[in-house]
C-alpha cells in the first residue's frame, strides 16, 4: 500500500469505531451509507490537476464524513474542472491567495483550496464567491496545512479526535 491507500484504510477503520454507538452517544442515528471514503472514479485521471490531488483522486473518489464535526467533504475529482459551476471558488482574490483548485467543503460553508503556486491547502470561510472568485468571507481564509498529504492527516487527527471524544476544534 502507499500514503493515500493507508489514509483511505485508516478513515475507513475510524469510521466503523465512531459508527459504533453513536447513537447512544449523539442521539440520532450514524449515517453509515452518508459517512464514507470512496474508490476512485474510472475513466483515466485528469491530468489538469495538481500532482498531490491526481495522487490522491487516483486512490479516493470522495470523501463524506457529515456525522464529523460540523462535516467534511472532498469532492470527486470530475467536479473540479467544473468549480465555478458548481458554485466554488477557483480564484480567492484576499490574502493574495490567487488562483485556487477548490477541492473541499465544511458543513459551515466553506471551501477547502489547494494553491498551486505553492501547494499550501487553505480553508476560505464562507463569503462573497461570484463567478468563481472569492473575494473574502465571514472570517479570514486561514492555510491549514503546508501542503495535500498534511492536510490528510489533520483531517484523520480531526476524525480520530471526534471518534475518541465526541468533540474536536476541527482543522
Amino acid at each position: 500500500m502507499n500514503g493515500i491507500a493507508d489514509w483511505k484504510a485508516d478513515v475507513r477503520a475510524e469510521l466503523e469505531r465512531l459508527g459504533a454507538g453513536f447513537e447512544e452517544r449523539f442521539g440520532y442515528p450514524f449515517g453509515a451509507d452518508e459517512n464514507f471514503v470512496s474508490e476512485p472514479e474510472t475513466g483515466g485521471s485528469d491530468t489538469t490537476l495538481p500532482p498531490a490531488l491526481a495522487a490522491f483522486y487516483a486512490e479516493v473518489g470522495a470523501v463524506s464524513l457529515p456525522d464529523v464535526h460540523n462535516g467534511y467533504f472532498i469532492h470527486p475529482a470530475s467536479r473540479i474542472p467544473m468549480s465555478a459551476e458548481w458554485g466554488l471558488p477557483v480564484r480567492a482574490e484576499v490574502d493574495d491567495i490567487g488562483e485556487v483548485v477548490t477541492f473541499g467543503t465544511d458543513g459551515s460553508g466553506g471551501f477547502f483550496s489547494l494553491a498551486p503556486a505553492d501547494g499550501s491547502v487553505y480553508h476560505l470561510p464562507s463569503g462573497e464567491l461570484l463567478n468563481g472568485i472569492y473575494r473574502g468571507g465571514l472570517g479570514a481564509p486561514q492555510r491549514v496545512a503546508k501542503d495535500f498529504p498534511e492536510f490528510l492527516d489533520r483531517l484523520l487527527a480531526v476524525l480520530r479526535e471526534f471518534t475518541a471524544d465526541g468533540q474536536t476544534s476541527g482543522l
